[in-house]
C-alpha cells in the first residue's frame, strides 16, 4: 500500500535529515552565544523589534524556493542547510509563543528545544532503519542521477551508485535496461578529492593508527571511568533532594553501571560487546540525564552534551574500525 501512495524517497534522505538537524542545532547555540555576548540587544528600535523568528522563516522560505526551481543533489544539501536555520531561528522563539507574558527566557524552554529535536533524531533514525526501499525508489533515484550526466557533472562513485541502484530494481521493468546502458556510455569528469576529503583521509589514517596503539583498550577504560566519576561528581554536588537532582542521580547511577559492564566485558577481551555497553551508557546521559541537565541549567548544559557527542563520535568510530577483530585481554 505503501508503495502506491506515497512518491518515492531520495536515497540519500537520512544525510539530509542529519544535516537539517545539525543546522538547526548549530544555529540555536550560535544564536544564544551571540546574543548573550552582546547582551541582547534589540533590532529595530523606536517601539519596533525584529525578532528573530521573521529571519527563521525567511530561511525557510529559501530553502523552499530551492526545491521549487532547480534540480540536483547539491541544490537538496543546500535546502537541508537553509531550512535547518530556518528552524533553529524558530524554535529558539519557543519560550515566547508557551507563556502568556512573551517570555524569551522561559526556564523550561530549553529542554522543550532539546527534546523536539531528539524526537527528529529519532524519527529520521527510524525512517532509516525500518522503512525499506521499494523496486521504484531505487529506479527513481537512478533516474534523478541520471541528470548529473545530462548537466555533465557525473562522476565515477555516482555512475557505480547508480548502477547498484539499477541492481536492486524489478530487473522486469522496461526503464532498467535503457538506463543501465546510459549510464555505462555516460562520460564521466575527474573529481579530484578536496580539502574536507583529504583532510578526512587524514583523520581515518590517525584513527587507525590510534586503534593500533597497544594501550588504546586500557586508554579507552580510563576515560569511560574519569567520565562517570565526573558525572557522579557533578551529580552529588548539592544535599537538595528535588526531583530534578533524584531524577539526574538515577540516570547517572545507570550511565555509570553501563560503564562498569562494559570495563568488565573490555577485561575480558570482549571488544565489541564493551563498546555497546560504554555507548548504552552515553546514550542514557544524552536522551535522559541532558534532559534534566536543560532543565536545570539551560543552555548551559550544552558543554556537557557537547562532550557526550563527543565521546559517542569516537566511541562509533573506534568501534567501526575494530569490528570484527578481538581485543586481547588486559589487566590480568
Amino acid at each position: 500500500m505503501r508503495g502506491r501512495s506515497l512518491p518515492p524517497r531520495v536515497a540519500d534522505f537520512g544525510s539530509l535529515h542529519e544535516t537539517l538537524l545539525i543546522s538547526g542545532v548549530a544555529t540555536i547555540l550560535v544564536i544564544r552565544t551571540q546574543l548573550w555576548l552582546t547582551n541582547y540587544p534589540e533590532l529595530g528600535g523606536h517601539g519596533l523589534h525584529i525578532a528573530h523568528l521573521l529571519w527563521g522563516g525567511c530561511f525557510m522560505l529559501v530553502a523552499i524556493g530551492l526545491l521549487l526551481t532547480f534540480l540536483g543533489r547539491p541544490v537538496r544539501r543546500a535546502a537541508a542547510i537553509a531550512g535547518g536555520v530556518g528552524f533553529g531561528f524558530f524554535i529558539d522563539e519557543l519560550g515566547k509563543f508557551i507563556t502568556q507574558d512573551n517570555n524569551y527566557f522561559f526556564r523550561p524552554a530549553a529542554a522543550l528545544i532539546y527534546l523536539i529535536f531528539i524526537g527528529l533524531f529519532m524519527l529520521a533514525r527510524a525512517l532509516q532503519r525500518h522503512d525499506s526501499f521499494a523496486d521504484r525508489d531505487e529506479l527513481a533515484n537512478a533516474v534523478d542521477l541520471l541528470g548529473d550526466a545530462a548537466r555533465h557533472e557525473l562522476d565515477e562513485p555516482s555512475r557505480r551508485e547508480a548502477l547498484a541502484l539499477l541492481d536492486r530494481a524489478d530487473p522486469a521493468d522496461p526503464l532498467v535496461a535503457p538506463l543501465r546502458a546510459l549510464f555505462e556510455r555516460a562520460e564521466t569528469r575527474d573529481a579530484e578529492p578536496g580539502r574536507l576529503a583529504r583532510a578526512a583521509a587524514r583523520g581515518r589514517a590517525l584513527r587507525e593508527r590510534l586503534i593500533a596503539w597497544p594501550s588504546f583498550e586500557a586508554a579507552v577504560c580510563l576515560l569511560f571511568i574519569v567520565w562517570a566519576v565526573l558525572c557522579a561528581a557533578g551529580t552529588v554536588r548539592t544535599a537538595d533532594l528535588s526531583f530534578l537532582n533524584v531524577a539526574t542521580l538515577v540516570s547517572t547511577t545507570v550511565s555509570s553501571a553501563l560503564v562498569a559492564v562494559g570495563v568488565v566485558r573490555l577485561r575480558a577481551g570482549d571488544r565489541r560487546a564493551a563498546y555497546r555497553w560504554f555507548e548504552r551508557a552515553l546514550l542514557v546521559g544524552i536522551f535522559v540525564t541532558q534532559v534534566f541537565s536543560f532543565v536545570e541549567s539551560q543552555f548551559g548544559a550544552v558543554f556537557g552534551l557537547g562532550v557526550d557527542l563527543l565521546l559517542l563520535w569516537g566511541l562509533r568510530a573506534a568501534h567501526s574500525s575494530a569490528r570484527g577483530v578481538p581485543a586481547p585481554a588486559w589487566g590480568t
